[in-house]
């Protein structure tokens, strides 16, 4: 079962593992996502020192022969440009209202070609560090006619079937996120290059909404990068980093991606000297060859393809259970593309996202996201509070979770002074945040000089003067709440007075906590699950005495890491323990009744 009440036969999966078992295979494509790595701080410097195409096109003095709302197409010598730019949304998005706009700017492109006018075309976006975040989920949520979002699948096959049937060479300029559709439009282009920057992500997230790629993402990925590298995208709904995009094959070339001064625009020339070089030549997408007779027979042979196939579905079967369709779909609809040509494949992609984009696994995983994203609107969640973005953090506690939130921090730029009282648990966490950044280094990463000036951000100690000038501390010691309030008194007598002082207790009273302080309208809650690094929640715990400034700063804090900040007020177990001691109760209950304890541990 995939989880739905009458799953649909899937063809060409079903007839390739028609003696598919269910042991777990070690070679399974892992369901992992990138975090970005970067403080936001200096990620929005790196952008500022990005440059515009735009700004570019008019210093060289490009012609513009078409303006629309949202796409523009410039003409330099023989080159034309094709700019996306949504000036009313931050990001750039496939959606319905391109469609007729993607038909003029072809039927544009399609005069220049024949006039001989143009003999290369670059996609780019006008949007620094960003180039096409994906399809409009807005347009997609509330539609439960399986016929019209399956025709937005064709809509989207056919606009990118043109790029690809243009008599010049095509050329994505890949300058930021290149997600969903916008890998899409890059996949359906002769040629990929992309901008050496961390905003630089490509890949196609669509299983993670319950759905597949659905305008060509299924069939063209795996015959340019092969179907055990297409795989690892596809399935867990990846993305990958410039370097490794050009390592795989998924880019053709990766360009310097900041300027040193205004105006220099480094990558666009790159760009440009790219497609001089290309102005005229071969049409046809790039494939890109097997590197060894390995590959050649895992990629390229029926066979090799049905052991492949068969791995991933067993990887899927230990990870997605069955209860999510997606994968299973966007599965079976690369292995059909391997064998079909172009148009059939596309049919049979558009049929999948049609049936999937209806499913109530693809609506609730959608909405899922939707919260998520509106975590970040901090403005809205914190009701007006602004609170402070911290610099320097102090954290009580060198053990697991304190080094573990030391390394967090590090890693997005922050200071940090961890206390612990004892010297050996201090260098024992300090030699915990040296081994994390420098596994970095040995898994080729991160660089050694990066590393080490991560590495440096983290001091310890056992005196409690390092918190003197910290903007937030947060205690990481033992559950024990006598000894969290010793640890808040001295806290309180030596730190500024607009340090916001939090816990990251998982479940004892925030409002007891701040019985002890003297001005408790400074302690938070601030409850990180373990391991800190992969677990994306925060849970910001507010006492009734808490100030909503000391909640905004242990939101801003969380949004600063990259998590997913949630606000509660002080209860037993705030959100997740309290969902899961609901869980365990029951759990319980069923072993007291006499259920075997193995059949309870299943269910669960």
């Amino acid at each position: 079962s995939m989880g739905f009440a009458s799953p649909p036969h899937l063809t060409h999966l079903t007839r390739l593992l028609s003696h598919l078992t269910h042991p777990h295979s070690p070679h399974s494509p892992h369901l992992t996502h990138l975090p970005p790595e970067t403080n936001p701080i200096e990620a929005a410097a790196a952008a500022a020192r990005m440059s515009s195409i735009e700004n570019y096109l008019d210093a060289v003095s490009a012609q513009r022969l078409e303006s629309l709302k949202d796409v523009t197409l410039y003409k330099v010598a023989g080159i034309a440009y094709v700019v996306f730019n949504m000036r009313d949304r931050p990001v750039n998005v496939m959606n319905l209202r391109l469609m007729p706009q993607f038909d003029k700017i072809f039927a544009a492109l399609d005069a220049l070609v024949e006039q001989r006018r143009i003999g290369v075309i670059v996609f780019a976006s006008g949007k620094k560090g960003s180039f096409i975040a994906g399809a409009d989920i807005d347009m997609l949520y509330p539609n439960t006619d399986q016929a019209e979002i399956e025709n937005m699948a064709r809509n989207g096959q056919e606009a990118f079937r043109k790029i690809g049937e243009m008599k010049v060479p095509t050329i994505s300029a890949i300058n930021g996120a290149a997600l969903g559709g916008g890998c899409e439009i890059a996949l359906a282009c002769t040629y990929r290059v992309c901008a050496d920057h961390n905003k630089v992500q490509i890949g196609l997230p669509e299983v993670k909404l319950g759905l597949i790629p659905g305008s060509g993402g299924t069939i063209r990925l795996a015959k340019i990068i092969g179907l055990q590298e297409a795989l690892k995208i596809i399935l867990p709904g990846g993305a990958v980093r410039a370097k490794k995009a050009k390592k795989i094959g998924l880019v053709d070339a990766v360009f310097p991606g900041t300027d040193a001064f205004p105006n220099q625009f480094k990558f666009w020339k790159h760009v440009t000297k790219f497609a001089e070089g290309k102005m005229w030549g071969k049409t046809e997408r790039i494939y890109k060859p097997d590197k060894t007779w390995a590959d050649y027979f895992l990629n390229s042979t029926s066979i090799g393809q049905w052991i492949v196939a068969r791995q991933a579905a067993q990887g899927l079967d230990k990870m997605a259970k069955g209860k999510y369709p997606g994968p299973y779909f966007a599965l079976d609809s690369t292995i059909n593309s391997l064998g079909s040509d172009e148009v059939s494949s596309e049919k049979y992609e558009a049929k999948h996202f049609g049936k999937l984009g209806k499913s109530s696994q693809s609506k609730a995983l959608i909405s899922l996201f939707k919260m998520m994203e509106s975590s970040k609107r901090f403005a809205e969640k914190c009701k007006g509070a602004q609170g402070m973005a911290p610099t320097k953090v102090g954290i009580v506690g060198a053990g697991v979770m304190g080094s573990q939130i030391a390394v967090l921090c590090a890693k997005r730029g922050l200071k940090v002074y961890m206390r612990d009282i004892n010297e050996s648990f201090v260098k024992k966490g300090l030699a915990l945040v040296s081994e994390t950044f420098n596994s970095r280094v040995a898994k080729g990463r991160m660089t050694q000089d990066k590393a080490d000036k991560k590495i440096a951000l983290v001091e310890g100690g056992t005196s409690i003067d390092g918190f003197k000038d910290c903007d937030l501390i947060i205690e990481a010691a033992v559950e024990l709440m006598h000894l969290k309030k010793k640890i808040f008194l001295e806290l309180e007598s030596i730190v500024r007075s607009d340090c916001v002082i939090a816990t990251n207790t998982s479940s004892l009273s925030i409002t007891e906590l701040a019985s002890v302080l003297k001005t408790p309208d400074r302690c938070v809650g601030i409850h990180f699950f373990n391991p800190v690094g992969k677990m994306p929640l925060v849970e910001v715990i507010k006492g009734p005495q808490t100030s909503m400034e000391s909640v905004a700063t242990g939101y801003r804090f969380a949004l600063q890491l990259a998590k997913i900040p949630v606000i509660c007020n002080d209860c037993p177990g705030f959100i997740v323990n309290r969902i899961l001691g609901i869980y365990m109760g029951e759990a319980v209950k069923l072993a007291i009744e006499g259920c075997e304890l193995p059949t309870v541990d299943a269910a669960l």
